[in-house]
Parts: structure tokens; sequence; C-alpha cells
């Protein structure tokens, strides 16, 4: 990075972050919609260089949200949820690899759940302890509706505005470059990838669709979302997004009704189906590209059998040069996978404990939005990286999912649990006039 660059740099990350804190300190809803926005359009690339050498870069984003939650405390009466123990546990791990293996090595990966884990999920948990989970889902569906459409500008024009805010770092060298898939350029927004950018708008959908806004809205907001996670052309946020409208249909039974619940279905369908032929087309032209994306992750899994309990698998190696290399393989696109490499098979199992208690919340009806939207997220963490904002973002709705619940168990008279049989039920319209709007709207 030149000197200029770096001045640039460490400006706009002074003034951001001043900005944020101001907002924070004033006003909690005011700073949950700042952390979501330096979320959402600054740029991964943005970064201020941390470490004894310089040498760490760390989103200026990443941080303002870090630092917007620790304003935000204290909290008075926030209850202690397991994911809090997952968190540090997953962070203990990574400190334990950092003591026990090359710490040059270990130092990437320690820095992904200490800055974009820990940030994202603080920001979540307690803004949604805060000013409550109602205004977090408002939040997120506005903000997320803004960057859907600036997703569909992108595809219509061809121009990503985020891409011209160049900053000479390494970054940039590694994200600021637009994908193209079957003739298309992928939109991308400022999240530096269109895998983070359709992942995230996937994670937006039950939020958007839980808000208390007029049905119309909601139903409005959410075809967007759908309709920018398809330009993104990512099979996984496309899947994602669509799975998560599939699941709100089936479990969101407080905060939609019935016949919301079969127009919700019906409306996707008609998304999809209008959409398929782009979709078809643009994959069809992708060719082999494509079908060797979906092979590679597919050979990702057998590297679980090299990993250990705690720490670095030994197939991790770096070379003199500073490559990693995972096997044969130079990159693990899979969430999964990548955690037993880098952290060990026990931090695994705790995320996967984590995530069939998630699922069975869902069975038993007494999942909360977020909930839902983290369990909508499996297909993609099976077969995705953490990568730039996505880290951040899903971890953040994985904070929200942990105060609800708690909420939702803290509450007296609290919504019971409804069978599996009731959820997996087929979906019945009433015969009575359409209504747009749920009674608390």
């Amino acid at each position: 990075m030149s000197g200029l660059d770096a001045a640039i740099t460490a400006t706009l990350a002074i003034v951001i972050a001043g900005l944020a804190l101001l907002v924070a300190h004033r006003s909690p809803r005011l700073a949950f919609v700042a952390a979501l926005c330096l979320l959402c359009f600054v740029p991964v690339w943005f970064g201020a260089r941390l470490g004894f050498n310089g040498n760490l870069l760390i989103p200026v984003a990443v941080l303002a949200c870090l630092a917007i939650a620790l304003v935000m405390l204290p909290v008075t009466g926030m209850r202690a949820s397991p994911v809090d123990a997952l968190l540090v546990f997953l962070v203990v791990v990574a400190t334990s690899s950092f003591l026990t293996s090359d710490p040059v090595l270990a130092l990437s990966f320690l820095v992904t759940p200490f800055a974009y884990f820990v940030s994202g999920y603080l920001v979540g948990r307690i803004a949604t302890a805060r000013i409550g989970a109602e205004t977090v889902y408002r939040v997120v569906a506005i903000v997320f509706t803004l960057v859907a459409v600036l997703a569909l500008v992108e595809f219509v024009t061809g121009v990503n505005l985020f891409i011209a805010l160049r900053i000479d770092n390494s970054l940039f060298s590694e994200w600021g470059d637009i994908q193209s898939r079957g003739g298309y350029d992928r939109a991308e927004g400022a999240f530096g990838h269109s895998i983070a950018l359709g992942s995230s708008l996937a994670l937006a959908v039950p939020l958007a669709l839980a808000a208390r806004f007029p049905f119309a809205v909601r139903l409005g907001m959410v075809s967007l979302m759908l309709a920018a996670t398809v330009v993104t052309f990512s099979r996984i946020g496309i899947i994602c997004a669509f799975f998560g409208v599939a699941l709100c249909a089936l479990l969101l039974r407080e905060q939609l009704s019935r016949l919301q619940r079969g127009l919700i279905v019906v409306g996707g369908s008609v998304i999809a189906v209008l959409l398929l032929p782009l979709v078809v087309a643009v994959f069809t032209e992708a060719g082999d590209e494509a079908v060797n994306s979906a092979s590679y992750r597919g050979d990702l899994f057998p590297l679980l059998a090299s990993a250990n309990l705690v720490g670095f698998s030994d197939s991790v190696h770096r070379s003199p040069s500073g490559s990693l290399t995972f096997g044969s393989f130079v990159s693990i696109d899979s969430q999964l996978v990548l955690t037993g490499l880098t952290s060990g098979l026990l931090a695994l199992a705790a995320v996967a404990v984590a995530v069939t208690v998630a699922i069975i919340l869902c069975l038993r009806g007494r999942a909360q939005p977020a909930t839902v939207a983290v369990v909508a997220q499996l297909p993609a963490l099976a077969t995705v990286a953490l990568i730039t904002q996505y880290s951040v973002m899903l971890w953040l709705i994985v904070g929200v999912a942990a105060t609800s619940q708690s909420l939702l168990r803290a509450a007296p008279g609290a919504v019971p649990a409804v069978a599996p049989s009731a959820v997996l039920a087929p979906l019945r319209l009433r015969t009575a006039p359409i209504r747009l709007q749920t009674s608390g709207d």
C-alpha cells in the first residue's frame, strides 16, 4: 500500500469509526442502523492495518461494528445463551491453535473468530436486547431492500460503484474483481464476492418476512431480495434464499397468518418461474465452469479424515512464500470442512450440536425468525466459506437468534410449542375475504 492510500484509509477509518461511535452513544437504534449500513455499503477492502508489523488488515466496518457493540453496553436483564458458550469455545480453540502451531499460520485463522465472528455476534446479540427483535427485523428489511435494489441496478447497468472505490491493498487485490458466469457479470455490491452478497441477502429474507410492515410491503421487499439473489448467479445464495422462503411459509405461524404463508408460497413460485429461464441460460452457458465448481466442493469432505481433535489438521501446510495448502487443495469452500481442518473435530462437533438444536427448534415450532434464517443457511455452511461481510452477517443473525430465543424462553405465557405434524401440515387457504395485514400490523 502506498503512503497516500494508507493515509486515506486511516482517515476514513477514523471518520467512520468516530461517526459510528457518536451515533451508538446517542441511540441504540441508530447504532444498529449504523453497524448494518457499514457492513452493507463500505467495501471490505477499506481496512486498518494492525499488528506489530502492520501486516494484519482488518476491514473498517468490522472494527466499527465491534466498537459499536461495546458502546451499546451495558445491557440489563440479558439472559445467557448456550450460543455464548459456543462462540467462547471457538475463540479458545483458535487461540490454542495459535499457541501450539506455527504462529504465522495460525494468526490469519485467529483473526476470523476474534474480529469477524465476535463483532457480528455482539452487534446482533446486544442490539436485539436493547431495541427489541421487531425493530431489528425492520432495520434489516429496509437496509437489505436497498442492497437488493443496488444489486439489480448493478446487473442492469453493468456498473459496480463500489469497485471504483479502489484502495491498493491485499484485500482489494483479493476481492476487487467482478466475477462473471455464462457471459453475465455477477452482482457483488460492496460485499466483494457474489456468493457473499447472495448468502447475505438470503439471511435477510426471513427477517424481512417477519418485520411488522404491511404484508404487501414485505412481499415487495422479499421479491426484490430474491431477484437480487438470482442476479448474483450464486447457486448456494439462490438455494438458501428460496429455502428460507419455504421455511418461513411452514414455520412463522406467529408472524404470518395461514393465508399470508400461502401467498408467500405462491409469490415465491411465481418469481422462481419468471427468473428460471435466465438462471438456466446462464448456467448452461457456463458449462464446465459451474459443474467443476460443484464437483470441487464435493471433493473437500474426505479431507476431514486428516483432522485432529484440536488445532490444525496435519494436511495444512504453509510454504516458505506464505501460501497455504490443504492436502492438494489451495482453498476450502466449505465452512464446516474449514472449521474441522483449522480448529479441530471438537470445534466442528460443537457447531454441529448448535445446528442440531436450531433444527429441533424449527421442528417443534419454537424457532424465531433469525433462527429460521440460520437454519436456511445450512446448504451454504456445507459448500461456502465465511468470506468478507458474509461472515459478520451470519454471526450477527446468530446473535439476533440467540437473544430472541432467550427472550422467548423468559416470556411468561410464551408461544406454545407446535407439534411437528402441525408444522409440516399442508397449507390450506381460507375462503374468507383476503386481508393483506396481520392483526399486529
